[in-house]
C-alpha cells in the first residue's frame, strides 16, 4: 500500500454503456487529521485505465466531471455521481460520443450534522459525533475568545444572583435594580453574542469548507487534469481534443470555475489583447492544454458571487468561463442555503460596500422582458413562434435580478463599462424558484410570484423544502434532472433533438422546450449565442470578440 495525492475508483460496470469513475482529493479535514485514503489500487494504474479508453479509436471523447457542494461527506457524494451516471445511462446513453465517461470529484468537505438514515442507534451515534465536533471546536477557540466568552457569561449569572439577592432583601429601590440589571444584561449579551456568532460560523464549518475547496479541491483538480493530459500526450500526440464538460453544485462551481481559471491558457495567442480592463481586443480559445476543449459549463445553485456574471474588474473568473462552448446557470431565488447563510458568512469576507455585492450566483431571478411588465414562464425571449427576440447587452441584464427592483443592468451601472460586451450574455438561464412536479413545488413553494417576499422566506424555511439541492435530489424532481444531465452531457442542440426523434426543425422544437418549460414553472433566458448556433445553425451570427 502507498499514499497519493489522489484515490480513484472505477463504479460498477454491469448494465452501462459508458464507465465512470471517483476521484477523491486526499487532504485532510483537518491538518491534524491522519490521511485514511488508503487504497490497494495505484490510482496510475487506474489513471491508464482512463486514458486507454479515451483513446480508443471510435468516434469522440469526452469526460463529464461533476463536482459537490458544501456539507458534503464522502458517501453521499459517491451517491449523487453514481446516480448522475445512471440517469445519464437511462435517458441518454444513445445519444452521448462513443467514448463518453462521468467523473465525480470529491473534495474534503466536512459534514457538519452526519445524515440518520438508520434508527434510532443510529441518530443518536451521530447526535453525540456532532456534540464532539462542537466540543472540539470550542476547545480550539483562540484563548482570549474563551476567556471573553466566559467573561460575559460569568457576569450575566452573577449579576443576576446578586439582583435576585439584593431585590429580595429590599436593599435599593426597584429602579435602581432595574437600571443595574440592565447595565449588566447589556454588556454580558454584548460579549457573548458576538462570541457565539464567532462560535457558530465555525461550527458551521462554510469557512473552514471554503479554504479546504481553495485550498486543496481546486489544486487537485488542477493536478488530476494535468495528469491526465500528460499521460494522453504521452500515449497519443495527435488525437482529437476531448471535450471536458462540468458540472458544479453548490460550492463545487467554485471549485469548477478556479480550476479552469487556473488551466486557462494565460499566454495563449489568441487571448492575448492588452492591459485596459475592457479588453474588447481578446478572444480567448476554448482549447485548454495539450488534449483538452472546454466544452460545456453547468452550474446548479452556485455558491460563487453574482459578480461573477458582470463585466468588470472586480470579476476574477470573468476570462475563464468565457472559453466555455455552452453555459448554463439553474437558480432559485427561494435558495435559503445562500440566500441566509451564504450571503451572511461572505458579508465578512467579500470586497463589497453594498449588500448587493454580497448576493450568490445561485439567486439570481429571471424577469420577463414583455410588455406592461407581464410575466411569462418557459423561454421569456422566444415568442410563440418560435424566434428569438434579440435581446442585447443592458436589454439583457434588464431580465436579470439580483433581488426585487434591482436588475443585472442596475449593478452593472454601479461598477461601469456599460458599453462592453458583458460575460452574462453567454449564459443560459432556468430561473426554477416556481419549478413544480405533479403541482407541488420541487425547491420553494412555487408560489407563482415575480418575487418573494419576508413572509415567503419564513414560510419556506419552516415547510423544510431543500431550495439549495432540491433539483438535483429531489426524488420527483426528473425534469430538472433531465435537463441538467441532458445540457451536460449532450449540449444544447443535441439535447432539443431528444424532445421529438420526429421532428427535425429546430424551431418546433425550440417551442416545445419552451413550452415544457413553462408547464413545469420554470423561466429560461436563452443566450442569443444559443439560439444562432443551435437553433439557426448560423454560428456566424455571434462571435466571442470582446468578451
Amino acid at each position: 500500500m502507498s499514499r497519493h495525492l489522489l484515490t480513484i475508483e472505477p463504479f460498477d460496470t454491469d448494465g452501462f454503456r459508458f464507465p465512470g469513475y471517483m476521484v477523491s482529493s486526499t487532504a485532510p479535514i483537518n491538518v491534524e487529521d491522519k490521511t485514511e485514503d488508503i487504497v490497494d489500487r495505484d490510482p496510475n494504474e487506474v489513471l491508464k485505465e482512463i486514458v486507454d479508453y479515451l483513446q480508443q479509436p471510435e468516434g469522440d471523447a469526452e469526460i463529464l466531471i461533476a463536482v459537490h457542494g458544501y456539507n458534503s461527506d464522502k458517501s453521499g457524494a459517491r451517491w449523487w455521481y453514481e446516480e448522475t451516471r445512471k440517469h445519464i445511462s437511462q435517458n441518454y446513453a444513445d445519444h452521448v460520443s462513443p467514448r463518453f465517461m462521468v467523473i465525480g470529484y470529491r473534495w474534503p468537505s466536512e459534514k457538519v450534522v452526519p445524515d440518520s438514515p438508520g434508527g434510532l442507534a443510529k441518530k443518536l451515534l451521530n447526535g453525540l459525533q456532532f456534540l464532539k465536533g462542537t466540543f472540539k471546536a470550542f476547545k480550539a477557540l483562540p484563548k482570549p475568545l474563551a476567556i471573553a466568552g466566559m467573561f460575559g457569561l460569568s457576569l450575566w449569572v452573577i449579576g443576576g444572583i446578586f439582583n435576585t439577592a439584593i431585590a429580595f432583601l429590599k436593599l435599593v429601590s426597584d429602579f435602581t435594580i432595574l437600571v443595574a440589571s440592565s447595565f449588566v444584561l447589556t454588556i454580558s449579551l454584548f460579549v457573548v453574542v458576538i462570541i457565539l456568532t464567532i462560535f457558530i460560523l465555525r461550527i458551521s464549518g462554510y469557512f473552514r469548507d471554503t479554504y479546504r475547496a481553495a485550498n486543496y479541491g481546486v489544486a487537485d483538480l488542477v493536478e488530476f487534469i494535468r495528469q491526465l493530459d500528460s499521460q494522453l500526450v504521452q500515449q497519443a500526440p495527435n488525437q482529437p481534443r476531448i471535450r471536458l464538460n462540468f458540472i458544479g453544485h453548490s460550492m463545487g462551481a467554485y471549485v469548477v470555475t478556479n480550476t479552469v481559471r487556473i488551466l486557462s491558457d494565460v499566454f495563449d495567442r489568441d487571448s492575448i489583447g492588452n492591459l485596459d480592463v475592457s479588453n474588447q481586443g481578446k478572444s480567448p480559445s476554448s482549447n485548454i492544454g495539450n488534449v483538452f476543449r472546454l466544452s460545456r459549463l453547468v452550474l446548479v445553485a452556485p455558491d460563487i458571487s453574482a459578480e461573477t456574471i458582470i463585466s468588470g474588474r472586480g470579476n476574477p473568473l470573468r476570462s475563464s468561463l468565457r472559453r466555455f462552448d455552452e453555459a448554463y446557470l439553474f437558480s432559485n431565488e427561494g435558495d435559503m442555503v445562500l440566500k441566509i447563510a451564504s450571503t451572511v458568512a461572505n458579508y465578512f469576507s467579500f470586497p463589497a460596500s453594498t449588500r448587493d455585492g454580497g448576493y450568490r450566483l445561485g439567486n439570481v431571478i429571471v424577469g420577463s422582458p414583455g410588455k406592461f411588465g407581464l410575466e411569462k414562464n418557459g423561454i421569456v425571449n422566444v415568442d410563440d413562434r418560435g424566434k428569438l427576440l434579440p435581446l442585447k447587452g443592458t436589454e439583457f441584464l434588464n431580465c436579470l435580478y439580483l433581488r426585487q427592483g434591482v436588475p443585472l443592468s442596475k449593478r452593472q451601472e454601479e461598477i461601469g463599462l456599460e458599453d462592453d460586451r458583458f460575460i452574462a450574455e453567454l449564459f443560459t438561464y432556468f430561473d426554477c424558484t416556481n419549478y413544480r412536479e405533479n403541482g407541488k413545488g420541487m425547491v420553494s413553494q412555487a408560489l407563482g410570484k415575480s418575487f418573494l417576499d419576508y413572509k415567503d422566506y419564513v414560510a419556506l424555511v419552516l415547510s423544510g423544502v431543500d431550495g439549495h439541492g432540491g433539483l438535483l435530489y429531489q426524488r420527483d424532481a426528473d425534469f430538472s434532472r433531465r435537463l441538467i444531465y441532458g445540457l451536460s452531457c449532450l449540449g444544447f442542440e443535441k439535447m432539443l433533438t431528444t424532445l421529438d426523434p420526429n421532428q427535425s426543425d429546430q424551431q418546433v422544437l425550440l417551442k416545445i422546450f419552451s413550452q415544457r418549460c413553462e408547464a413545469k414553472g420554470i423561466q429560461v433566458l436563452l443566450a442569443n449565442e444559443r439560439y444562432d448556433r443551435d437553433v439557426l445553425f448560423q454560428p456566424e451570427l455571434s462571435d466571442r470578440q470582446g468578451y
